[in-house]
């Protein structure tokens, strides 16, 4: 038994409640969750935004301990420190062949059925199935995962920060340095500074951007921006694309990364890259599009990349991402700007919802 937060519809409360945990089958680990961030795609099905199959247990950036390990798992060990992710890549496809794991088909059944890539899950009430959202469920204090994605981490990085790697660092970090290939003397431009935009902002200055500018309606986000990185903050609005282009040379920007998700903002990214520059796209949801292709990026050139999980390799790049953290280089603790205790989920879920700070994160 183990306590989880339930999702039972939208817009009812989370509900606490005791729910069993099966032991791991061969190829997974029962891992006890210390820490789970709140992220906006959680606040999404809370609110009815997404669809989501319930009962259901929400969360999918977390890090605990390994308490139990299934048939065949010999790279982890009860004890280890890891962190979650919901990319379990198989190794073996067409996509992970070409080391595009994030496009590996296996993932999306976790992130489409939230299940196990099975299509089980470990997680019941009264026996009655309940679902791990994104084939991890990290609302709740114990759950079972494939081991690919529980990736082992050293001790000494405080679980809270830990817990953000497996989703809002690694896609905001990636979407500047793998998606949108940041270079060396480049211009950025980050429209959405939550979670995610920060860490594009920090990808982008640890590849070498000398002019990253942030853009977002919350002061407290582009201060923190400017901490992480951003050598120039403007608050979002109509004019931002003038403005970003003022800060160029009157080009635009090198690479643009758009978090917010919204169709004036998907726009806006596209509008303020430089001819032949990148527009990448992370935020946008169903029914977004881009306008007038022809003119916006067919007649100057430009690039318009969609960005999953940052084009993540978990296995490779959150190891890489820990060690930028050890030398000073990745800011990680700055992210956390409020905790709550595993009572409060409910209330971590609303200051999420608020979009207040960057991180929320509920400690076990």
């Amino acid at each position: 038994m183990t306590r989880a937060a339930l999702f039972e519809r939208a817009g009812a409360p989370l509900r606490l409640a005791e729910i069993e945990i099966a032991s791991p089958g061969p190829g997974e680990v029962v891992v006890d969750v210390a820490a789970t961030g709140v992220c906006h795609s959680d606040v999404g099905v809370f609110s009815g935004k997404l669809p989501a199959p319930a009962p259901l247990v929400l969360g999918h950036e977390g890090a605990g301990v390994v308490a139990e390990v299934g048939a065949g798992v010999d790279d982890l060990a009860v004890g280890d420190h890891v962190v979650l992710s919901w990319l379990a890549n198989c190794g073996t496809c067409y996509y992970c062949q070409r080391a595009e794991q994030h496009l590996c088909g296996r993932p999306r059944t976790m992130l489409g059925a939230h299940t196990l890539p099975d299509g089980s899950t470990r997680m019941s009430l009264d026996d009655t199935p309940v679902r791990q959202f994104c084939g991890l469920g990290t609302f709740s204090q114990r759950t079972v995962v494939p081991a690919g994605a529980a990736i082992r981490i050293s001790d000494r990085v405080p679980i809270a920060s830990a817990a953000l790697l497996g989703c809002g660092v690694l896609t905001g970090f990636g979407a500047a340095v793998k998606t949108g290939g940041v270079r060396v003397g480049d211009a950025v431009a980050v429209i959405g500074c939550g979670g995610v935009g920060l860490n594009a902002v920090q990808g982008a200055r640890i590849a070498g951007a000398t002019t990253i500018i942030a853009i977002d309606v919350h002061t407290d986000r582009l201060a923190l921006a400017t901490r992480l990185g951003a050598s120039h903050t403007l608050t979002a609005g109509p004019d931002v694309v003038k403005q970003v282009q003022r800060l160029t040379g009157r080009r635009g920007a090198d690479v643009v990364i758009e978090v917010a998700g919204r169709q004036e903002t998907v726009n806006q990214a596209v509008a303020m890259a430089r001819r032949g520059g990148t527009a990448v796209l992370v935020g946008a949801g169903p029914g977004v599009g881009v306008d007038e292709v022809f003119n916006n990026v067919v007649m100057s050139g430009k690039t318009v990349k969609g960005c999953l999980y940052g084009s993540a390799h978990v296995r490779r790049d959150i190891p890489q991402l820990v060690e930028l953290y050890q030398r000073g280089a990745l800011l990680l603790d700055e992210l956390v700007t409020e905790t709550f205790d595993f009572d409060n989920i409910a209330r971590a879920v609303d200051y999420c919802a608020g979009e207040n700070g960057a991180r929320a994160v509920v400690l076990s």
